[in-house]
């Protein structure tokens, strides 16, 4: 790719194409070796002008370069050159011979080599290998890209130090006319013209010498209107002297710069990423070693790195140094790189006459001057990638350390960066960092003033630094009397005003804040303004905004670059409690009634989504009177979708009750806990559960129609029943029924009464528990409703498992499971043969019970019912137990106590006795009334 893209198989060249898939080859190659992801890619290939489709396309391409590369592979196979690995696609650089990879070898061959005839025949050998512009078959506009424009740049840079070694050497003649190649490309790169001007004359070409300048003189003046800069004419007066075949570089300096910032007295945490950091070191193995350390404002970018750096210096011997770029200035006073350069120069001893005028030359200048060094470079605050491009040294053996709250992704893509992204502190960390700011006595005297501190700064370091600054000048005052003036704050940020301004937690969040777009700046804003539950995903975020999915995803993206979000899952990102009181501070000053337009337009998307999921969800469950629009932003699209939706949604869910309930609006408190009731009540949450449905009845006590109600208090009194709180689940369960006695719901009382004899099984009053279930067979019965009429005589049937009537249980059951087979409810069947197992089990039938357990385990596993799953594996346990099958029963039971224990069911100590010490007498004293 050093030229055009081209390959090879066997010595017969292979036709690479079509273009598209040419350009997926040259990115590919440009970061050989190393994972490039799909976005990336896409970014690359098609801008920001890519098409839906581009995605499918990569991959699309993708396979037509395996077909192209190894013609004989396997449909499904990824072969040996082409890969996919977690980060993305890559080509293998171990297999075969890439020219890149070869051009590295030989540049570094020469850096290091010892002998100048050695470094100059390698440095003539790479030269060879860029035989034009890079990737110069591709279309212009991808090469137009920073990470193609890098490559250039680093060829360019092999260019001009195998000129200085040739001069050097005094073997001009063994150079000349690679460099002439490559400075006929572009007569406007005066570094390379220059040196090609030393070259000819070190080889007895002093006309042609100085007749490259003339030509480069009139198309500077011609094109661009500007004279040969210092480093060009510097180079014509060399010519003119008899002897011109010295470097350009400037003798080595004896100076040793040591600009490194003070170290923190005591720097606390950060173990993890210290180690990581650590662990990247100039090996040999990297072109650029280099860490980028990301972070959201306050969080400790710039002491890490300033730690780190402390901690590897004695590594770099040859100096370290260190810049803030200012990249987020309040007074937008960002350094320009140029002028850094100039510093690092001025560092090394380099006079202001011995700068070059371009800023090419200043790079080259800098970059050589570290080529045989040992340095440490610490960029502080850049703004973007660009920002710190030019400042990036040329070496291996050099490491650069970059700060910025953006992500700096272009240095990871284009540069082999090491990302280290930095999280807010955990509550142990936070702890270490009061304990050293305020003395550890002062920390253990109260620890609950402690903790609660910790919580208001939300583990943020800046916010922990001015509260401990606080404390610390004012011994006399307590912890506890510092949270008392945070609480006052109404947990705003006024609580963390320093000094100075960058000490202020807002003064510094502003100027993260005011680097973005104004749509981005929108959509932060309301981010804070209408924050519901812990994070938010993409669908909600685009509902929030009123806008497609498709336009807040790349507002998203410039939130997560700017560090002002953070992602917490695939499509669902996290706003730090600072940040989203910063946000919503902005909100308050902006036009009136946009947080609450905001807000109802979260909820409403929250309300029809969790409708709609839960038809997939559980679509054979009695539908509430409700007008079921499609929700604005397209949702759940079958069960597995579905659950994973309530999963990611959960805790917002039970939030946007809450909030919809504040709000007084019945509606969507009641639609939302509704809905997401028998996910919460299958999975085991019931806490969760009663908490959203007592939320829900409170907002629909005056205003929601009687049919809610009733539906709300029918769940209310199931949840209830399993925490055992019987007195309250029958007030509901009575008040349920008389709602749908109002009503005249046959199916509703039918439920009511399938509840009334679960809650009268639970308290051991099993005849009672018969009349309720054969009058909730009475109520499926007239109604004409068969899923009813099934769920009924299973209920019959187990009742009659309790009260001791097996066999009478069996009929019941066999034709409940006829009629939910009829049905093609799973659901149904896995109850059913739940029940039927536990009736065989009962009449020491264990074998045909065991058949009927398994068939129950399959489908409740299939369908990921976690606390139904261990109700089954507790009683197959049991009857392998009566069995005599102690190691059967055994293992079912401890599957069973880990599922327990995970979802905090009240039968996990009956299990652990059980496995304590397995005693026949407990055989029969089984979960028999948790259904």
């Amino acid at each position: 790719m050093l030229g055009p893209v081209r390959g090879w198989r066997d010595e017969a060249e292979i036709a690479l194409r079509p273009p598209q898939a040419r350009a997926v080859l040259a990115l590919l190659l440009s970061r050989v070796g190393r994972p490039v992801s799909l976005a990336d890619i896409v970014d690359v290939v098609w801008g920001p002008s890519a098409p839906d489709a581009a995605a499918n396309a990569v991959h699309v391409h993708v396979r037509t370069l395996r077909r192209l590369l190894e013609p004989g592979l396997p449909a499904r196979d990824s072969g040996h050159w082409l890969v996919q690995g977690s980060g993305g696609y890559q080509i293998n650089g171990l297999q075969g011979r890439v020219d890149l990879l070869e051009f590295r070898r030989l540049a570094g061959e020469a850096r290091s080599s010892t002998s100048a005839v050695s470094a100059v025949a390698a440095y003539r050998e790479a030269l060879h290998l860029w035989t034009g512009p890079i990737a110069g078959n591709v279309d212009a506009a991808v090469r137009s890209h920073a990470v193609f424009r890098e490559l250039e740049r680093e060829c360019l840079e092999v260019a001009r130090g195998a000129a200085e070694a040739a001069l050097s050497a005094g073997m001009a003649s063994e150079l000349l006319g690679a460099i002439h190649t490559i400075a006929e490309r572009d007569v406007l790169d005066e570094s390379v013209q220059a040196r090609l001007m030393l070259l000819l004359a070190a080889a007895g070409r002093q006309s042609q010498a100085l007749e490259r300048f003339e030509l480069v003189r009139r198309t500077l003046a011609d094109e661009l209107g500007v004279d040969p800069g210092e480093e060009l004419a510097a180079a014509h007066r060399q010519v003119l002297q008899p002897a011109a075949v010295v470097p350009l570089a400037p003798a080595a300096s004896a100076v040793r710069p040591a600009q490194l910032p003070a170290d923190l007295p005591s720097f606390t945490g950060r173990v993890a990423e210290l180690a990581a950091s650590t662990a990247v070191k100039p090996d040999g193995g990297a072109v650029r070693p280099l860490i980028t350390v990301v972070g959201m404002a306050g969080v400790g970018k710039t002491a890490l790195a300033v730690h780190l750096a402390h901690e590897v210096a004695d590594r770099y011997p040859d100096g370290q140094l260190f810049v803030n770029l200012r990249g987020f200035d309040p007074d937008n006073a960002v350094v320009d790189p140029s002028d850094a350069l100039r510093g690092f120069l001025e560092a090394f001893g380099v006079t202001a006459a011995e700068v070059p005028r371009t800023l090419d030359g200043v790079v080259a200048l800098y970059r050589s001057l570290l080529a045989e060094r040992r340095v440490l470079v610490v960029i502080d605050n850049a703004r973007d990638a660009e920002h710190a491009r030019l400042l990036l040294p040329g070496s291996r053996s050099c490491l650069t350390v970059v700060t910025s709250r953006t992500m700096l992704s272009g240095l990871v893509v284009t540069n082999g960066a090491h990302p280290l992204p930095l999280q807010t502190l955990s509550d142990e960390d936070a702890l270490e960092l009061l304990a050293d700011r305020i003395g550890r006595e002062r920390v253990d005297a109260e620890p609950v003033a402690t903790a609660a501190v910790i919580r208001h700064c939300g583990g943020l370091p800046l916010a922990l630094a001015v509260v401990a600054a606080r404390a610390a000048t004012d011994p006399t005052l307590g912890l506890r009397a510092v949270v008392t003036e945070l609480a006052a704050t109404d947990d705003g940020l006024d609580g963390f005003v320093g000094a100075e301004a960058l000490t202020d937690v807002r003064a510094v969040f502003s100027w993260s804040y005011h680097a973005l777009g104004d749509a981005a700046a929108r959509l932060f804003r309301l981010l804070g303004a209408a924050r519901i539950g812990p994070d938010i995903g993409v669908a909600a975020a685009a509902s929030l905004a009123g806008v497609p999915i498709r336009q807040v995803r790349p507002l998203l993206g410039e939130l997560l670059q700017a560090n002002l979000v953070s992602r917490s899952a695939p499509d669902r990102y996290v706003v730090h409690d600072l940040l989203a009181v910063f946000a919503a501070e902005l909100a308050a000053e902006g036009p009136d009634g946009e947080r609450q337009a905001a807000l109802h337009r979260l909820l409403e998307y929250y309300r029809l989504t969790a409708l709609g999921a839960e038809r997939r969800y559980y679509p054979n469950r009695n539908s509430i009177e409700v007008d079921r629009q499609p929700p604005p932003v397209e949702g759940p699209a079958d069960r597995d979708t579905a659950g994973a939706w309530f999963t990611a949604e959960r805790l917002t869910l039970l939030a946007a009750v809450r909030e919809a309930t504040v709000l007084g609006l019945a509606d969507h408190a009641c639609h939302m806990a509704w809905s997401i009731s028998p996910f919460l009540h299958r999975l085991g949450h019931w806490d969760d559960m009663r908490t959203v449905l007592e939320d829900a009845l409170t907002a629909s006590a005056d205003v929601a129609g009687t049919d809610i109600r009733a539906q709300i208090s029918t769940e209310l009194g199931l949840v209830l029943t399993e925490l055992g709180l019987h007195e309250d689940a029958e007030t509901h369960l009575v008040n349920a029924r008389a709602l749908f006695g109002s009503l005249g719901d046959g199916i509703g009382q039918a439920r009511i009464s399938w509840h009334l004899s679960y809650l009268c099984a639970q308290r051991d009053n099993f005849a009672e528990a018969l009349v309720h279930a054969t009058d909730a067979l009475a109520h499926a019965s007239a109604a004409g409703h068969k899923a009813t009429v099934a769920t009924s005589l299973n209920h019959v049937a187990w009742i009659h498992v309790l009260n001791g009537d097996p066999a009478l249980a069996i009929d019941h059951a066999e034709r409940a499971l006829a009629l939910y087979r009829e049905l093609g409810q799973e659901e149904g069947i896995a109850s059913t043969s739940d029940t039927l197992g536990h009736a065989h089990h009962k009449l020491g039938d264990f074998t045909r019970a065991n058949e009927y357990y398994l068939v129950a385990l399959q489908i409740r596993r299939n369908q990921g019912v976690r606390l139904e799953e261990a109700n089954v594996l507790h009683r197959l346990g049991d009857n392998h137990h009566a069995a005599g099958a102690s190691a059967e029963a055994r293992e079912h039971w401890r599957q069973a106590l880990t599922i327990m224990e995970l979802t905090g069911n009240p039968d996990a100590e009956q299990l652990r006795r059980k496995l304590a010490a397995i005693d026949p007498g407990h055989s029969d004293h089984v979960t028999v009334h948790r259904r």
